[in-house]
């Protein structure tokens, strides 16, 4: 398989699965913990938290590098259309990977320090920043995607 092929994949898998779990969360997860108990909202987001925590960092990270390596490998092919798809992709999963490490893994970290038992003053004010924050990650996410699909249709037309 050639460069362009195993990055293409990498690129295409990885943020199709960010992008899914992503608008998993936010169109389930967000809706349904609203209204839940504290103790049991914090339960439920510990417990998310724990099986995320070591999976999405690898995710993230082939999603960024391979859509940015698809986007220079096809800077020198025509048309040029695909590559200027592929720039607002790279640009959106930098920025959601910007914003995660910025916003949601500190407030991750802090609620992983909560106790269901007894949970603190004011976490409501404190996830609701997360979920903003997760809300335009979601966008960004879907987006790049949606441009990545996009620009292998135009780049590749007619493959299988």
């Amino acid at each position: 398989m050639t460069l362009l092929i195993v990055t293409r994949l990498i690129a295409l898998v990885s943020t199709g699965l960010i992008a899914g779990i992503f608008l998993g969360h936010r169109a389930g997860v967000s809706r349904a913990s609203t209204r839940l108990h504290p103790g049991s909202f914090i339960q439920l987001q510990q417990i998310i938290h724990q099986t995320f925590e070591r999976m999405m960092p690898p995710l993230v990270l082939a999603a960024v590098l391979g859509t940015i390596t698809w986007t220079v490998l096809l800077r020198a092919q025509r048309p040029l259309i695909g590559f200027w798809l592929l720039v607002p992709a790279s640009l959106g999963l930098l920025i959601a990977a910007g914003l995660t490490r910025a916003i949601n893994i500190p407030i991750n970290r802090q609620l992983m320090t909560w106790s269901s038992e007894a949970p603190p003053a004011g976490f409501p004010q404190i996830w609701g920043r997360w979920e903003r924050v997760h809300s335009a990650r979601t966008l960004l996410a879907v987006g790049a995607f949606l441009c990545q699909a996009v620009a292998l249709g135009v780049v590749t037309p007619g493959a299988p």
